[in-house]
């Protein structure tokens, strides 16, 4: 990295920009200093950097690239670079870069961290969590980090330590809402439903008071509630995570089948349609609503989402079996 002392002054009035998160006016700005003084800074470095922090993870890698092109030995642009491609769904290439940085600096906690979700990415979990692990080790009191370990021994069926995870997140961080919401899934799955209730509830009354909201914890709540006979407790708050969340087909889906179970089926009908127009690979959602139009009496729609039905069941299994190496029987 050029020292700060051979920037000119444009750096420094895109450096301030920066450090008040005025990433778009700051990207312009680093990159009019690139503009005028071409690869004499670290302008294109920063361009890359307040592009990222703008969301805009395509043309901060397109800056990053080009800034790396011309300074191989930079750590910093690199470990950038592997966020960007983790980001694009891209694990192999942001382990690749990692790889690269780190034969120039060690890398940090966030570092590893990445390089362990490229790993959850590639569907390997042993491997991230080993990588999670080492970043803890280096940095106890990193809250991204103990979350994603408790993702990953979620999605292992660890739920104990899952819920150790959980629960270290929000000694950290009491109003993190996905802890919460993921401590309810990882009791749920030891089983412990009233602990389960009460993590999806405090999570929905954090939730209720932020400007922006999670529709997660409400659809688990009310799906559990649902699960456990209570569908009319469920139902209001069903009703509010299909508010939050209108395009999520999984939301309309709980929300149609506790209207199904209550024999509400005009309220049912849109629902379950809804479900399956936003999500039409998925089985259950045809199968519900085939449920909903023969009990309707409507016949022919109801056998028409049976067939559709079996012939998603049929192609997972051949799917299952061809990843597998096995022969249909």
């Amino acid at each position: 990295m050029l020292l700060a002392a051979t920037q000119p002054n444009g750096f420094d009035r895109a450096k301030t920009l920066f450090e008040q998160r005025h990433w778009v006016d700051a990207a312009s700005a680093f990159q009019q200093v690139e503009d005028t003084s071409p690869g004499k800074t670290d302008a294109l470095l920063y361009v890359g950097k307040s592009l990222i922090n703008a969301g805009k993870f395509s043309d901060g890698g397109k800056a990053l690239q080009r800034y790396s092109s011309a300074h191989p030995h930079s750590d910093d642009a690199l470990y950038l670079l592997a966020y960007v491609r983790f980001r694009e769904n891209k694990p192999e290439e942001s382990l690749k870069l990692s790889s690269e940085a780190a034969q120039i600096k060690a890398p940090k906690a966030d570092d590893l961290k990445i390089v362990a979700l490229d790993y959850v990415l590639l569907n390997d979990s042993v491997s991230a969590t080993r990588y999670l692990e080492q970043a803890l080790a280096m940095e106890p009191d990193n809250v991204d980090a103990r979350y994603a370990l408790g993702r990953v021994l979620y999605q292992q069926n660890k739920f104990d330590g899952a819920i150790a995870a959980f629960e270290e997140v929000l000694r950290l961080e009491p109003a993190h809402v996905k802890a919460l919401d993921n401590l309810g899934l990882a009791f749920e799955g030891e089983n412990q439903m009233g602990q389960a209730l009460s993590a999806y509830r405090k999570a929905t009354e954090i939730d209720g008071a932020s400007p922006v909201h999670n529709d997660q914890p409400y659809l688990n709540l009310g799906r559990l509630l649902a699960k456990m006979n209570k569908s009319e407790d469920g139902l209001p708050i069903l009703v509010r995570a299909a508010e939050i969340a209108p395009q999520s087909g999984r939301v309309h889906l709980e929300l149609g089948k506790t209207y199904l179970s209550l024999n509400r089926l005009q309220q049912a009908k849109p629902e379950l349609e809804e479900a399956v127009r936003l999500q039409p690979d998925e089985s259950t959602g045809h199968y519900l609503l085939g449920r909903l139009y023969q009990r309707m009496g409507s016949k022919q729609l109801a056998e028409k989402e049976f067939k559709v039905t079996q012939s998603l069941i049929d192609s997972k299994r051949a799917g299952l079996d061809a990843a597998t190496g096995m022969s249909p029987r």
